[in-house]
């Protein structure tokens, strides 16, 4: 009787498991489920971003200001959104961050192309820009674009995990030739000490940059928007999670309002961006060139 009444105790203690367990995975399925319009509503949005000005970057006051993050700021405004916090990340953590769901929205200028698109979703852009090297005052290499720099043999200075490096391969730059740097500071100083004959970033990230440097050691190039022959005007627009098109869809309606708009102007040009770099292709297009 005794054991009769064990396994009687043990098959309910299994049920009881089951039973918690089961319950368990729809909590995670509910919290998995919930969406970016769900926890802004809520505990607010998590943003990650990456310091680097134009786009995200810390001013002298010590705030968090820049073309993305005070965009994001007005859209998710509109749409009764929170935002919990906002977190400067490597580049190279901002992606497989946002996948572990350390955060909730990526806000870094990160350029649209397929291999991000495979694995993230991307909102609209807000803009649309072209290349830039930053190279030693007087330019004694005489470069102009990547293919100047894989026909000089010079070094190519990028940021890791940027398309900058993919462009400067693309034309056969050699791997050898670039140096990957974590940020803007390291890429400056390797131009300056030598290390390094050209920094490859944005234009309007050139632009500040070479304005902030100290003395007259560096000079921009002019802008170029084509690489092996091909358009490379590189388009930056917001992720999340690629589930969360419920998000996408709210927050472009948004964002579709206000783009080009004097509002929209002004916090570009406040951080040295200029009208022509508003965008002029679509998430849709960029995703499948």
């Amino acid at each position: 009787m005794f054991k009769t009444a064990s396994r009687s105790v043990n098959k309910i203690l299994v049920s009881l498991g089951a039973v918690s367990l089961l319950a368990g995975s729809l909590v995670a399925h509910d919290a998995a489920a919930e969406g970016n319009l769900e926890r802004g509503k809520g505990d607010g949005l998590r943003v990650a971003y990456y310091n680097f000005a134009p786009f995200a970057y810390v001013n002298e006051s010590g705030d968090v200001v820049g073309e993305q993050v005070e965009i994001f700021r007005h859209i998710a405004d509109q749409l009764g959104l929170k935002i919990e916090s906002e977190t400067s990340t490597e580049w190279g953590n901002l992606i497989p961050g946002l996948k572990a769901e350390r955060f909730d929205v990526v806000a870094a200028a990160m350029f649209v192309n397929p291999k991000r698109c495979a694995e993230v979703a991307f909102t609209e852009p807000t803009f649309g820009i072209q290349q830039a090297f930053i190279v030693a005052a007087g330019n004694p290499k005489e470069l102009s674009n990547y293919e100047s720099v894989r026909d000089t043999g010079s070094t190519l200075v990028a940021i890791s995990g940027t398309a900058q490096v993919d462009w400067a391969k693309s034309v056969g730059v050699e791997e050898g030739r670039i140096m990957q740097i974590p940020d803007n500071p390291t890429g400056l100083a390797a131009v300056k000490a030598g290390r390094g004959d050209a920094f490859a970033i944005d234009a309007p990230g050139a632009r500040l940059a070479v304005a902030a440097a100290d003395g007259s050691e560096l000079e921009m190039l002019t802008p170029f928007g084509e690489v092996g022959g091909k358009a490379a005007s590189p388009h930056g627009a917001y992720a999340v999670r690629k589930d969360d098109t419920a998000f996408v869809d709210a927050f472009n309606e948004k964002l579709a309002a206000f783009i080009g708009t004097d509002a929209h102007i002004a916090i570009m040009e406040a951080h040295g961006m200029e009208r022509s770099e508003l965008p002029v292709r679509t998430t849709a297009d960029l995703c499948t060139e």
